[in-house]
């Protein structure tokens, strides 16, 4: 037993026999190939017999072509409802063709028609529409329309040849006629064909477009730009301590030794009230006074004499430190 998703979706993609599906995928394709192909044994002939120059016959063969173009295009841009007063004129035509068979200019204007409106786009179109909810039932619908044509079109000629061979141009501008009747009476019955009608020319009553202002109201567009470009670094209000490799200490000061002395002589500033420890001889102590750290970074960035060595020391003593020097 298949699972019961399965069974539903055959059973939405299948075409059921409806009234529709009838009308549109069956009688109007079969009306339109019996149209479409029904003159071709006999209007020459028809020609023929009444002494009429058969190049007129092939001059309304091009004109009706040239017409189908435009009438095509009429039933894209202007919708599905052109067809019906398209297939009007049509009928109308073949009408006086039936009563005026023996003119030139009524079977001239029959060729025109014959080839010129032809709705074969509008019928796929509503079949589009009216089995659009399935794509699938739509392109069986479509391909249905097709078949149906094809076959009709292909019958057709031999049923037109049986027909000038029976009864005459009389007989097929009669076919002609019932044919076309029904065509448009089915045309007309389509719910797709009114709803066209509908949309082209009532439109705008049932649902009036709001005032400037009300619109203006009603609909609130929000913009977001994104940036792509990052944000700038901050810099901070407030100078930053940052001991580099290489720059002297702002309490640090440069002191000269001699060569001639054979030791070093360090002196320890006591930081936290440590004593300060001195070794060796000929060494000098630097004033307690604050330096400038402008001349000592100059100073030790600069080069020295040959010869002569230098030493670092500490030159802001803090408190308590000058009480630990006198009691010594």
């Amino acid at each position: 037993v298949p699972p019961t998703s399965e069974v539903s979706d055959v059973n939405v993609d299948r075409l059921r026999c409806t009234w529709n599906y009838i009308c549109l995928c069956i009688l109007l394709p079969t009306l339109n190939g019996g149209l479409n192909g029904f003159m071709w044994p006999g209007y020459g002939l028809h020609f023929v017999d009444m002494g009429w120059p058969v190049v007129l016959g092939g001059l309304a063969v091009t004109f009706g072509y040239l017409f189908r173009s435009v009438t095509q295009q009429m039933q894209l841009r202007g919708g599905y409802w052109m067809v019906v007063p398209l297939a009007t004129v049509h009928l109308v035509v073949a009408v006086l063709a039936w009563a005026y068979g023996r003119s030139l200019w009524a079977v001239f204007a029959q060729v025109v028609v014959f080839l010129g409106i032809d709705p074969t786009c509008a019928l796929e179109g509503i079949a589009f529409d009216t089995f659009g909810d399935s794509e699938v039932q739509a392109q069986k619908a479509t391909s249905t329309i097709l078949s149906v044509y094809t076959i009709a079109v292909a019958l057709s000629c031999t049923l037109g040849g049986i027909m000038y061979d029976v009864f005459g141009w009389k007989g097929v501008c009669t076919y002609h006629m019932i044919c076309q009747g029904l065509q448009l009476f089915l045309l007309c019955i389509q719910p797709a064909i009114r709803q066209s009608f509908m949309e082209v020319f009532f439109a705008g009553k049932d649902h009036p477009d709001p005032a400037p202002d009300d619109a203006a109201k009603n609909c609130e567009t929000v913009i977001t730009f994104t940036s792509a470009v990052p944000p700038e670094p901050r810099i901070p209000t407030q100078p930053m301590e940052v001991d580099l490799p290489g720059v002297p200490h702002p309490e640090l000061r440069l002191e000269e030794v001699s060569e001639a002395s054979q030791g070093i002589d360090a002196y320890v500033q006591d930081v936290g009230g440590i004593e300060g420890v001195q070794g060796g001889l000929g060494s000098r102590r630097l004033s307690d006074a604050t330096p400038d750290p402008e001349s000592v970074c100059t100073h030790s960035s600069g080069r020295l004499p040959r010869g002569r060595r230098t030493r670092a020391t500490f030159a802001r003593p803090r408190a308590g430190s000058d009480e630990t020097a006198g009691s010594k």
